[in-house]
């Protein structure tokens, strides 16, 4: 009975002849259908690093560092550098959050490099200002033209940093009270020369539906 069906099925979907010749493909239909399935293959493509990511997870996974290697018996001097540009209802966010990192305050250079065209500017100054005067070691560096974007303002900072090392921040991240702490030691292994940190998202819990992109293959990515 199942192969009765299965051989009607075939037979009425694939070898079935009746409809043949009634159509034939043309120009335009081969100038949508080309395109279609060109970026359907490339969209296939891509998602399929998907499996080479879980792939690479499992292969290195025994090869993932918890602890450092060794602890600084003097802790460096780290410079924090925060571009922004055109933000500044994040700015306020993003300097408490690094003005609460547990730092020695004597060990702690934090540059805001403002490239803002707009309010931001007064805002960013005036927190800098705020923060500077309770005793944080905090500057404000503005430039007059963004050639090169945030990765030249980063560049332009590394030319008064006092710091060995460079943390950065975005102007929407929100760093962690230990940060510093957690990843500083592991810069004490000579083949190490940067640590980069997972991402997570403010508003993970926020309803339903940020819940579940956060759970799904692209909300961990």
């Amino acid at each position: 009975m199942a192969s009765r069906g299965i051989g009607q099925y075939i037979r009425q979907h694939f070898l079935d002849t009746t409809f043949r010749g009634l159509y034939r493909a043309n120009a335009f239909d081969m100038a949508l259908l080309v395109p279609y399935f060109i970026v359907l293959i490339l969209l296939a493509s891509y998602g399929l690093h998907r499996y080479v990511l879980v792939y690479l997870y499992y292969k290195n996974k025994k090869n993932r560092t918890i602890e450092p290697a060794g602890h600084f018996p003097d802790l460096p001097r780290v410079t924090v550098q925060l571009p922004i540009f055109n933000e500044q209802f994040v700015i306020e966010r993003l300097l408490d959050a690094v003005c609460r990192l547990q730092y020695p305050l004597d060990k702690l250079d934090v540059q805001v490099l403002d490239d803002s065209t707009d309010e931001t500017q007064a805002v960013a100054q005036g927190l800098v200002e705020q923060y500077a005067a309770r005793g944080f070691p905090v500057t404000y560096h503005h430039r007059s033209n963004r050639e090169g974007f945030k990765a030249a303002a980063l560049a332009e900072g590394m030319k008064t940093a006092k710091g060995e090392f460079i943390a950065i921040f975005d102007a929407d991240f929100v760093p962690p009270e230990d940060f510093l702490m957690q990843t500083i030691h592991h810069l004490t292994d000579p083949k190490i020369g940067m640590v980069q940190t997972r991402w997570t998202h403010i508003n993970r819990n926020y309803s339903f539906l940020t819940r579940k992109t956060l759970t799904s293959p692209i909300g961990r990515s």
